[in-house]
C-alpha cells in the first residue's frame, strides 16, 4: 500500500477490486502495492465460481444469495439514512458502507461523531467481519497470486479497524448467528435439509467450494459431475457416501481449527463458528463410521425416469 494511501482509500480500492475488472483496476492494485490487476479469468473463477462475495451466502440459513440475511442487511442500510443498493450485501458494498461511514465520521463533533462510530461498530460487528475473516482466509488458500494478496491486505486493514472499535461488542453474537439453525441430521430431517445445511456456512460452519468438491472426487477416485454444489455435492455421495462424509468431516475440523484461532480477538462469532465445525465433524463421521451414510445416498439416489434431485427453492441460485 502506498504511503500516501490512507485506509479508507485502500478499504475503498479493495472493496472495487472485489467487482469485475476493468480499466481503473490498474492504477487501484498500483497505488495499494499489488503486483498486477487481475484478469476477468482470474475474477470469474475467484468471485463467481468458487467464493461468492455475498454475506447472504455466508450468513443465510440457505446458504445462497438473497433470503432473511440479505433482507437484514438491507435494513441496516435503511436504518444508517441511505437507500440500499441493489446488492447491499455484496462485499464491495459492505467496505463501500465502512468507508463512508470512517469519512462521514472525520467531519462531526464530538457527539455525533459517537454515533456514527456506533454505527461503524455494528456494521463490522453484525454484517462484515463474522463472514470476511474465514472468506479472506479461503481465498488465501484457493486463489491466484493477484487475489491472494487482496484479501491479505483486506484482512490486515480489517483487523486494524477492529482494533480501532469498541471491543465489547465483538463478544456478543450478531443476529445473524443467534437465530441460525444447526445442521440438520439426515436421519431425523431427511437427505435434502442436510445437503441444504452442509452448504450453509452459518450452519455448517465451514465454507464448501467447488475446489473442494473436486479435491474430494480426486482423492476417493470418484467422477465430479458438472454443475452447482449441491449437484456434484448429490453424485458423490451416491459413488462413495462414507469416503466423502470422512473427507468433508475433516474439512470441518480444519476449518474449525481456523475459527478458533480467531476467536482469540474476533470474539464470539469465531468461536461460533469453530463450534458448528466441530458438531458438522462429529456428525459426518458418525453417519460414515455407523454405515448411516450409504442410506443418506440411497435417498438421492434418483428413480429410473426421473431427473436428478436438484437444489430446492432459494432467492437467487448460485453456480
Amino acid at each position: 500500500m502506498s504511503e500516501r494511501t490512507t485506509p479508507v482509500e485502500a478499504l475503498r480500492g479493495l472493496a472495487v477490486m472485489a467487482e469485475p475488472p476493468e480499466r481503473r483496476h490498474g492504477p487501484i492494485a498500483e497505488s495499494l502495492g499489488l503486483r498486477d490487476a487481475p484478469t476477468s479469468v482470474e475474477y470469474s473463477d475467484v468471485f463467481l465460481f468458487q467464493l461468492y462475495p455475498y454475506a447472504s451466502v455466508h450468513l443465510g440459513p440457505e446458504g445462497m444469495m438473497g433470503g432473511i440475511a440479505r433482507d437484514r442487511v438491507a435494513g441496516f442500510w435503511s436504518a444508517l439514512g441511505y437507500t440500499p443498493p441493489a446488492e447491499p450485501d455484496h462485499l464491495a458494498a459492505l467496505l463501500g458502507l465502512y468507508a463512508s461511514l470512517a469519512e462521514r465520521e472525520a467531519g462531526l463533533d464530538r457527539a455525533e461523531r459517537a454515533l456514527v462510530r456506533e454505527a461503524r461498530s455494528a456494521l463490522m460487528h453484525e454484517h462484515l467481519a463474522l463472514w470476511a475473516f474465514p472468506y479472506l482466509d479461503r481465498v488465501r488458500e484457493l486463489a491466484p497470486p493477484v487475489y491472494r494478496a487482496w484479501a491479505e491486505l483486506l484482512a490486515e486493514l480489517i483487523g486494524a479497524e477492529m482494533r480501532g472499535l469498541a471491543r465489547p461488542v465483538f463478544d456478543a453474537l450478531p443476529l445473524h448467528l443467534r437465530s441460525a439453525a444447526s445442521l440438520p441430521d439426515p436421519r431425523v430431517d431427511g437427505a435434502a435439509a442436510f445437503l441444504e445445511g452442509l452448504l450453509a456456512p452459518v450452519r455448517s460452519g465451514m465454507i464448501v467450494t467447488r475446489a473442494d468438491l473436486a479435491r474430494v472426487a480426486a482423492d476417493a477416485d470418484l467422477a465430479l459431475r458438472a454443475g452447482e454444489r449441491r449437484y456434484a455435492l448429490e453424485h458423490l455421495l451416491i459413488q462413495n457416501a462414507n469416503a466423502v462424509l470422512l473427507a468433508l468431516a475433516a474439512e470441518a475440523t480444519r476449518q474449525g481449527r481456523a475459527h478458533d484461532l480467531r476467536s482469540g480477538w474476533l470474539g464470539g462469532s469465531a468461536a461460533f463458528l469453530r463450534d458448528r465445525c466441530h458438531l458438522t465433524a462429529t456428525l459426518l463421521r458418525e453417519l460414515a463410521t455407523e454405515g448411516d451414510g450409504v442410506e443418506v445416498a440411497g435417498r438421492l439416489r434418483p428413480e429410473p425416469d426421473q431427473p436428478p434431485i436438484r437444489s430446492v427453492v432459494r432467492s437467487e441460485p448460485l453456480p
